[in-house]
């Protein structure tokens, strides 16, 4: 996915419908990781490590990060983005 391409989806956070803004960056030895903002708050970044959704930075639940983790592979497919 290109690095800094922000783009929005909408996940339930606890327990409530959220906008998030998603943004791609990279770690400096090149592997893809989202940032994920609620308004001007980053709840968030994770990262898809062989296949599973993980939390690098934040205090969602595990539930949280798998569908956020499945709304930006959705989105990325809709898209044709590859990362």
């Amino acid at each position: 996915m290109e690095t800094g391409k922000q783009f929005s989806i909408e996940a339930t956070i606890h327990g409530k419908r959220t906008q998030i803004q998603v943004t791609p960056a990279e770690t400096t030895d090149g592997v893809t990781f989202y940032k994920c903002m609620a308004g001007s708050e980053e709840i968030t970044q994770i990262r898809n490590d062989e296949g599973y959704w993980k939390q690098i930075w934040g205090a969602l639940n595990s539930d949280e990060i798998v569908a956020i983790g499945a709304i930006i592979d959705s989105y990325a497919e809709k898209n044709k983005i590859v990362s």
